[in-house]
Formats: C-alpha cells, structure tokens, sequence
C-alpha cells in the first residue's frame, strides 16, 4: 500500500525513482499487479531498464507483463537479466512471442539464452546461469584480484571463483576469502581447490539433485563433456 499511495501521488518522475528505489524489487513486483496496464507502462519507463529487469526477476508469471511491452522493450528488459532468471521469464511465453523476443536480444544475451534454452527441461543445464566468476590458473594473486574487480561488474556471483587452464577446462575453484587474505605476489597455485565437485550439464536433474545438496557450497561448476565450464548451479 505504501509503494502504491507514492506511485499515485503524482510526484515528478525524477522524485518518484527515488522514493520507489529505497522498496526492495520483490516488493515493486507485488505492486505491479495492482496497477493498470496504462500506470505499468509509465512506471517502466520511469524506473528504467535495469529496474524493471530486477522487478521481473521476482514475478511468477511474466507473461502477461512481457506481453505488455513492445518486443524490443521486452528484450532490453531480458537481456538485464541473468540469464537463468531471463530463461525462466521467457518460458511462460508461448513459442511465438519468445523466439520474437529472442532474436532481438544484444548477442552477449542471445548466446547465453539460447545455450540454456537448448537443454530439455529435465537436464541440470536447463537450471543453470552463466553469472560467475572465471579466472586462469597462471596468474598471481595480484592478476586474479585484478580480474576479479573486472568481472565483478557484470557477474555479482563471486563468493567461489573458478578457475581453467590453458586449455579452457575446468582446473577447480577458489573460495574469495582465501583469495582476499593471500600474499599478492604468491601464485594462484596454493589456493586453488582441485578437488572441487562438479556436475555435468547433461545429468538429469533426478539423478544429481542429492549429490547437489550434499556438498554443501553455494555453487557448483556445470561441465560440458570435453570439461569446459558451461555455467554454475546457485
């Protein structure tokens, strides 16, 4: 009720922003349904694409909110997603409206989505995002919290770092705080974690869901078969 009395105050769109960002988006998502199509679309444009991306990841049927925008705002609005949440938004459309929306996607989103998209639904992969951290196993300290800082702005999932060698493969993983607390000159060798466990992105769900929960971590690495990082579970 608080989020809606600011929406139909009739505040300047500049001040309204504001107000509305001190709400948490899955408050935002659960005024979105008491609101007219007509006050949707403003409160859109008003909120911005990067907002309304957030909001959407909370919705349990975007459907009809997608349906809402035109196609090119629809796919500004997925391709801000992570592309797991992006994958689940665009499943509730029905084939027609989804490849529209898809083929309008920027490429850095297309690929992903259309690689996660490409696993049936009963598979590990078709639950997995692409949100991670990645670095090489030759660097220092100092180079992989260089990379790390560089990542960190498109993927938000950085409490486990993964780590590949030369060739791409999977090499394990590196918990942050050991990375944090480590001499900066020291190779990154000391602290990577070999053993890390992993599933594979073709594994049906059924039959990894319990070993999943079993380890314990915040994420697991999903392999492809020739050991390359395909995504991570969360």
């Amino acid at each position: 009720q608080e989020i809606l009395s600011i929406i139909h105050s009739g505040l300047p769109k500049a001040e309204l922003a504001e107000k509305l960002s001190d709400y948490h988006e899955k408050d935002l998502a659960d005024a979105l349904e008491a609101l007219t199509p007509a006050e949707r679309q403003s409160l859109y444009s008003i909120l911005g694409v990067d907002t309304v991306a957030e909001i959407f990841t909370y919705l349990d049927d975007a459907e009809p909110y997608l349906k809402e925008l035109p196609s090119h705002e629809a796919a500004k609005v997925i391709s801000n997603m992570d592309s797991d949440d992006a994958v689940d938004a665009l499943e509730d459309l029905n084939d027609t409206d989804k490849n529209e929306i898809v083929n309008k996607l920027d490429k850095d989103s297309v690929e992903d989505v259309k690689m996660l998209l490409s696993y049936d639904e009963d598979e590990i992969g078709s639950r997995m995002t692409t949100n991670y951290i990645s670095i090489k196993n030759d660097m220092t300290i100092r180079q992989a919290m260089s990379e790390l800082v560089k990542q960190a702005g498109e993927n938000d999932n950085i409490s486990t770092l993964y780590v590949v060698d030369k060739n791409s493969a999977f090499a394990g993983a590196i918990d942050l705080k050991d990375l944090i607390i480590a001499r900066e000159n020291d190779p990154l060798s000391g602290i990577i974690r070999r053993s890390y466990p992993y599933v594979l992105a073709h594994e049906k769900v059924e039959d990894c869901i319990d070993r999943i929960a079993e380890y314990e971590e915040d994420s697991l690495p999903v392999l492809t078969e020739d050991g390359r990082i395909a995504g991570i579970l969360t």
